[in-house]
């Protein structure tokens, strides 16, 4: 007879199995994907493969003048990257933060208006 570790024990060996049967067909479906991509002719999607620092970048990278974070936070969710985040604001307010504060920083905060905008002369960089 099993004891109740043994049966815990079998139900997440069981799990992480499932798991690793997921992330093999969820890879399977990314290179159909990707293919479906190619023939077509378009961009990757963007939803799921694209970090939220890299679209915040980029948002200010397309953008001719300073955004406030209100303005990026409306264009960010314009893009359909999910986010889990339950305060949208703050989350993305504290990840310019982060982003200002890199070596180099990958963006910049005007001290008067409080805009937000890429360093001068630089370009988008991947991962954030």
């Amino acid at each position: 007879m099993d004891t109740s570790e043994d049966i815990l024990q079998k139900a997440r060996l069981m799990l992480n199995e499932e798991i690793y049967r997921l992330q093999q067909e969820l890879q399977i479906l990314k290179r159909r994907q990707e293919q479906l991509d190619k023939i077509l002719g378009t961009p990757p999607t963007a939803v799921g493969r694209q970090s939220i620092s890299r679209a915040i970048v980029e948002i200010l990278a397309n953008s001719p003048h300073p955004l406030s974070t209100r303005e990026i936070v409306d264009k960010f969710q314009s893009t359909g990257i999910p986010q889990r985040a339950k305060n949208p604001y703050n989350s993305i307010q504290a990840l310019l933060h982060h982003l200002k504060k890199c070596n180099p920083p990958k963006v910049v905060q005007d001290p008067v208006t409080r805009k937000w905008a890429l360093p001068s002369g630089t370009h988008p960089e991947p991962d954030g």
